[in-house]
Order: structure tokens, then sequence, then C-alpha cells
């Protein structure tokens, strides 16, 4: 993600554990062409032509049994590329294997330079207990205005980054833009999503099952999404757990702080989760919900810049917005837009599933996700070249007020998978993912090693 902040524990976990409460497969029969809210007759295949978009540069990642799980990305404010992910060691980076002994499970940061310079790497890893097997992992990662980097993850006992020893379980660190560990301390709970705005308060959610304490009380759940916020200086602020059930999958943070939570709710009777997203100030009071009732999926990824908050996720079944019923018998990707009071203002039907989508400073947002070979993906696109399941990888650019089409690129590949997406504060998009089969992403076939690979993508604006 661009700026304050991100996800994703990854959303590559949460999106296997919560696909089968969803109703959604990963591919399936797409609808004909579908929007509402804007009107769509001059976008025409011929905007897969238009210009913007090209791929800058592409890296991969290869670590031990193809066993990379790439977790997030961010850019900081001089374009630099971060990433964080879950790996087993030895690791190449394209510049020969790293860590020992083999298959030590370690969290990896890699900082690369605007222009696809690899400059650092930094593994983080466990020590070695009597009886425990140690392992490092991450679940969210984000930047603040400096260029620290904050991560959250699970650990197995004993991870010191700076005051000592941390119990096992979950935490919270900061890293100086070089990539050193400056501090960490252990949560009560596991924290998923991550942000950071311009006054320097930490916000972190997840699920709350059980009884725990963030430094104000006990609070409960019973699987219910919460958020926690703490000042710069680490004192706590709020907490605020939501009502309903539910997992969520993003957290996004506007100009005025205020936060955007998009994920799936448990709306009873049904056991599947339906899309929604959430607003709470920046004092932790519920401002509103937004649910799509009577379709079952994900919201998966929320952005929010100028007065406008996106969501981008998948559905089955139907919803109404903007007084239109959408349908999708089997599963199909959304965008949707909202004004930052709640009101709905454009969306449309896209690709297949997934879907990530962040904005920039100028009126811009990128949008990728999935998509099926030879079926309609919409905005006016037509059938697409691509291997018949959903499992072709796409990135498109809109035009944040109207939701017009700028530019597209399509990625056919027979097993791609995006996992996180980064705009930076110019336009230009980043998407970090897996491939396990060929795959070109503008500079030629990747071709995969055994089991899962990571790719890093960076586009022009």
């Amino acid at each position: 993600m661009a700026g304050n902040g991100k996800r994703a524990c990854g959303r590559l976990c949460l999106f296997l554990m919560v696909s089968v409460l969803t109703g959604c497969g990963a591919g399936g029969d797409p609808l004909s062409e579908g929007s509402f809210g804007e009107d769509l007759d001059s976008q025409t295949a011929d905007k897969r032509r238009q210009p913007g978009g090209e791929t800058r540069w592409v890296r991969t990642v290869r670590s031990a049994g193809g066993s990379d799980a790439p977790v997030a990305i961010t850019h900081d404010r001089q374009d630099n590329v971060i990433t964080v992910g879950n790996h087993l060691t030895p690791i190449d980076f394209g510049h020969g294997p790293l860590g020992t002994p083999s298959g030590t499970s370690v969290l990896v940061v890699s900082k690369y330079s605007p222009g696809g310079e690899l400059l650092w790497i930094r593994l983080l890893e466990a020590p070695a207990r009597a009886g425990v097997k140690p392992y490092v992992r991450a679940q969210a990662l984000t930047a603040d205005r400096q260029g620290n980097l904050f991560l959250t993850g699970q650990q197995s006992g004993g991870l010191d980054l700076g005051g000592g020893p941390l119990p096992a379980g979950a935490f919270l660190a900061r890293l100086d833009p070089g990539g050193h560990p400056r501090w960490g301390r252990a949560l009560p709970t596991s924290a998923t999503e991550l942000a950071v705005d311009t006054w320097g308060d930490i916000t972190l959610s997840g699920v709350l099952s059980g009884q725990v304490d963030f430094g104000n009380g006990p609070v409960s759940g019973t699987g219910n999404p919460y958020l926690v916020q703490y000042g710069p200086e680490g004192r706590l602020r709020w907490v605020f757990v939501d009502s309903a059930r539910g997992v969520p999958m993003d957290l996004a943070q506007d100009d005025t702080g205020d936060l955007y939570l998009a994920g799936g709710q448990f709306v009873p009777p049904s056991p599947l989760l339906t899309p929604f997203l959430t607003r709470i100030s920046s004092e932790g009071k519920h401002r509103w919900t937004r649910r799509l009732d009577g379709a079952s999926g994900l919201a998966m990824s929320v952005a929010a810049q100028g007065g406008q908050v996106v969501v981008s996720g998948y559905f089955t079944g139907s919803f109404v917005f903007r007084q239109e019923r959408l349908s999708a018998p089997t599963s199909r990707g959304l965008v949707l837009a909202y004004e930052r009071d709640g009101d709905e203002r454009w969306g449309f039907l896209l690709g297949t599933t997934w879907g990530l989508v962040e904005m920039d400073q100028d009126a811009g947002m990128v949008v990728a996700g999935r998509y099926t070979g030879g079926e309609d993906f919409g905005l006016g696109l037509g059938a697409l070249a691509g291997y018949p399941g959903a499992t072709n990888l796409y990135m498109l650019r809109l035009q944040r007020p109207t939701g017009k089409l700028q530019w597209f690129h399509g990625y056919p590949s027979a097993a791609t998978l995006p996992v996180d997406l980064s705009v930076s504060r110019h336009g230009e998009g980043a998407l970090v993912g897996t491939f396990r089969a060929p795959v070109d992403l503008g500079t030629g076939p990747l071709t995969p090693g055994p089991g899962t690979n990571t790719f890093v993508l960076q586009l022009e604006r």
C-alpha cells in the first residue's frame, strides 16, 4: 500500500481460510460486462492499447522448497519499494543464497530503489529454544513519513528487536529507514492490519477471539474485528470492537485520520461471509457500515484519499448499489466508490476474483486482480486472452472522481496470484505476488522453480 498503512496477514493466508466461507471459488464463469453509476460508452476495447502503466522493472525471490509467502508491499516518500515476506532459508534475491541453516523460518524485509536496485535485505530470525521449532512470520507492514517501517507478526519466542527478548506470540516492531530494528513490543493478540498516520499514531486491527487486555482493562470477542490505536509514544488511545463477527481484510486511513476497515461479516442465519466496509473516526467511534446484503464474498482491499473511499473484492449472489441490482451466479470481481459520508458514487464489475486497490495523491487509483481468459472482463474491454481458469493477472488505472479507465494491462498465466499492491505518491503502482507457472510481466517470461516463487512488479504511472 502507499503512505498511511497496510496489511496483510497475509491476505494470501486469509483468502485460503475464508474462501469456503464466502461461497466464492477461485474460478468460475464471470458475467458479461457489468457497470453501474457511470456511462461506459466510450470505454471500449481500444483502452487496452492506451499508453500508461508500462513495466518499469520486475524482480524475483526464491526460497527453499518453493516456500515463498509474500505478505505486503509499500512505498516510502522517496518512492523506494519495501516488501516483507515469510520464507525458508536459503533465500535468493538474484544475488546468491542467504540464510543458514537451511530450512529456517525467517521474516524477510527488503528495500528497492525507484529504479529497482536492491538496496538492502534484513532477515529476522527467532533463536533456537529447547523443544520449540523457531519461527518468525510477518502479518502487516507500513512506512511513516520519515521512512521508518512498522510491521506486525508472530514469533516463537526470544526475538529481540531492541529492549530485550520478546515472549512467544504476536508483536509490533519499528525498523529505521535502513531496516535496522529500533524497538519491539509484545501484543496481546494477532494484528493482521496496520496503519500509521501523519501524527505518528499507530492503529492495529485483527480478529478478537476470547479476552485480552490492550492496556485499559479486558475486552472480549467471539471472532469480532477490532481496532486499537496507540499514540507515537506507545500510550493506548482507544479500542474499538465491532459488534458483528467477521474477518477484516484491509485497513486504510484518510487525510483526517479516520479509518476504513474492509472484509467480510457473518450475517445470521447465513454461514457465509458478506462483504462490508466500516468507517471508524480518529477517536475510535463507529460512523457507518456499508454491507453488500444478498452477496457472499469479501471486500479485500480499501483505499481512502481526497474525500473518497474505494473498495475492491469479489462476490457471488446479488446486491443493490446506486438503486441497481447486480448479480453474479459465479465469482465476479468488483470495485465500488463511496463518498466519505458513505454515499454511493460509482462502481464496476470487473475480472473474476481477488481485488486490490490503492490511490495516489493526484486523482488516480490502481486496481489489481485475476480474470478468466476468454471471458468478458468488463469496463468495455471484452474478452481477454488468457488461461481458462481465474489464474490470469491484471492491473489497471482508473480516474478517482469518475472511475474512467485510463489504462489496462493483462498478464496471462496458469498460476499467478497478486498478494499486495502499493501506489507511490506520484501514481506508480507496485505489486507483489506469487507465480507457479510461466508469466511475462513485461520484461520477458519468468520461469518458476519448484513450488511457489515471489515476484515484485513496478509500473510506470
